[in-house]
Formats: C-alpha cells, sequence, structure tokens
C-alpha cells in the first residue's frame, strides 16, 4: 500500500464514521422524539447545555492526564496531548466495536508514544478497575436517595430472553482460551511471546501500587464521575421541564445512562428511552432531556474523537518520538 492510499485511507476511514453515526443517531428517533426534541432546543437554556459540554470535555481531559500518573513509575513521560487523543479515539471506535477502544488507545500509545502495548493496556485496566469501584460507590448512594422511590432496575433488566448472549459469550470465551492453551504448551515461541506480554501487562497494572501521585490520581477520578453526573444535571437546567428535578432523579438518570454506555456503543437506544423512563417515575413525563443530552454528548465525543484520531495521525514522526511531559 502506497503513503497516497494510507493518507487517503486515514482521511477517508474516520469521515466516514462520522457519517454512519451522525446517520445511525437520525435514524434511531422516531416522529414524537423528533417534534418533541425541535421544540426542546428552540427553546433550551444554551448557558447550561454549553456548560455541561464544558464539563463534559473537562472530564476527558481529566481522565486523560490522569493516566500520566500511571505511566511515571513505568518510566514513560508520554506528551499530554498524545495521552488526550488517545482518550477521545479510543472513545469513538467504541461507538464502531465495543469495548475496542481500550485496545485501540492502547495501539496509538505504542505507535506514537513508544509505551509497549501491554504496559498500555494494564494500566487502562486500572483505570477501569477503578471506575468500577467509584460507580458501585455511585450506586451504592443512589439507592440511599431513592429509597422511597420506584425501583429502577427493572427499567434496565432486559428480561431473562438477555441470558442466551451470555451463554454464546462463555462458548466462545472458552474455545478461544482452549486454542490458546493448545498453542501455549506446543509452541515453545508462543509461549515464550504470552510470557513476555503478561510480564508486561503486569508492570502496568502494578504501577497504581508504584506511583508517585496517588492522592492526585484519586482526586482525578472523582473529578472526572462528578463531571460525569455534574454534566448531566446541567442539560436538566436547559429545559423549564426538567430545571426543578431533585438530587435523587439525576442520580437515578445518571445510572441508567451509565449502564447503556456500558451494555452498548454509546448508548444508542438504551439512553434515551431509559432516562426518559426514570423521570416519568418521578412525576416529570418530558423525553427530550435523554434524547437532548444523549445527542449532544454523542456528536461532540464523535466530533472530537475523529479530530483526535486525525490530529495524532499527522503529527512529524521526530514529535511523537519524544516523550518528554512534566507532570
Amino acid at each position: 500500500m502506497n503513503d497516497t492510499l494510507k493518507k487517503a485511507l486515514k482521511i477517508i476511514v474516520p469521515i466516514s464514521i462520522g457519517v454512519y453515526l451522525t446517520w445511525y443517531f437520525l435514524s434511531g428517533l422516531s416522529e414524537k422524539d423528533i417534534r418533541e426534541t425541535k421544540h426542546a432546543i428552540a427553546h433550551a437554556n444554551y448557558f447550561w447545555a454549553f456548560l455541561g459540554l464544558l464539563v463534559t470535555f473537562l472530564s476527558h481531559f481529566s481522565r486523560a492526564y490522569r493516566s500520566l500518573f500511571l505511566f511515571e513509575p513505568l518510566g514513560y513521560k508520554p506528551k499530554l496531548k498524545n495521552v488526550y487523543h488517545g482518550v477521545m479515539a479510543g472513545y469513538v471506535i467504541n461507538y464502531t466495536l465495543p469495548r475496542s477502544g481500550e485496545f485501540a488507545r492502547a495501539s496509538l500509545l505504542s505507535k506514537y508514544e513508544k509505551i509497549p502495548f501491554e504496559k498500555g493496556f494494564g494500566t487502562i485496566v486500572v483505570e477501569r478497575v477503578i471506575d468500577a469501584m467509584v460507580f458501585g460507590l455511585i450506586f451504592l448512594i443512589t439507592g440511599l436517595l431513592r429509597i422511597n422511590s420506584g425501583d429502577i432496575d427493572a427499567i434496565t433488566d432486559p428480561g431473562e430472553s438477555s441470558s442466551d448472549w451470555k451463554i454464546y459469550a462463555l462458548i466462545a470465551f472458552l474455545m478461544i482460551g482452549s486454542i490458546g492453551l493448545f498453542f501455549y504448551f506446543k509452541n515453545k515461541k508462543f509461549r515464550r511471546l504470552v510470557k513476555e506480554k503478561f510480564l508486561g501487562f503486569y508492570e502496568g497494572i502494578k504501577s497504581v501500587w508504584t506511583m508517585k501521585k496517588k492522592w492526585a490520581f484519586i482526586a482525578h477520578t472523582f473529578f472526572i464521575w462528578g463531571a460525569y453526573i455534574g454534566a448531566l444535571w446541567l442539560f436538566a437546567l436547559s429545559f423549564p421541564q426538567t430545571a426543578g428535578i431533585g438530587i435523587d432523579t439525576v442520580f437515578g438518570i445518571f445510572l441508567v445512562s451509565a449502564v447503556a454506555v456500558g451494555l452498548l456503543p454509546g448508548g444508542i437506544g438504551a439512553y434515551p428511552v431509559w432516562v426518559t423512563k426514570v423521570l416519568a417515575m418521578d412525576g416529570v413525563h418530558f423525553a427530550a432531556l435523554g434524547v437532548f443530552a444523549w445527542g449532544a454528548q454523542t456528536l461532540a465525543i464523535v466530533f472530537l474523537g475523529l479530530l483526535s484520531l486525525f490530529l495524532i495521525q499527522r503529527q512529524p514522526k521526530e514529535e511523537s518520538e519524544q516523550n518528554e511531559v512534566d507532570i
């Protein structure tokens, strides 16, 4: 593949992804959602909406900055801009293939910051474990705040039929694992490669214990999740119908939106529906908030993610090989 074709694909592919995601977003709206969303957009208070997007952006930036603390004990000092581009590119890639963004992020850091893939991916796993713990705390807080409210578990419960995909996933996992074990014991080169990758992955994992700025890492973690909740509250303030909702409702809609994003690429389909159901459960019948919040954040991530994917691939090679960042 010649250089001209490579450069063309680097431009065409990201743009094609953006066009596809935009079409998918618009085609998924019902006529009622479209009418209500148009009316809401026309009468929204964009001061709060802009603040919501700004807070969302700060959470993404904070996530990128937080990861620098994990790289330091590994002996790497990547550029903050490249780490940020990796985070945002990972987000948008997750919209095309669920959970593939983490691999893409580690790959980009490996290519442009010379951080071995397994070490970079190890730090990402650490981030996900810490985030899961904070999400668990938010789940408990939500339960306490909504102790006298309706049961929101029923909203995100897909029913008994959802167990089918878990069975298929388990079978696929066992098959892949069996093939992997066969090659591991039969092929010395493969066994040596696995050991090398595992050691690198372990180094990335243990960076959480060896990093120097643990309190800064914790502070950024709580800021990130506080920003997620705060952004949703700011979006609610953009509409008179939802400006007066209580903190229990804010936590409720955040919880279902986070679950939607975790289950589906960007929460497509489920996010606005589940948010609307929580509002209705609390006596607020207003579908536009879920559609608006999901649409605004999705379009922002698609734009920023594609921009990051574009920019990180167009920096000079000599610039990407310099690993000097102060944190």
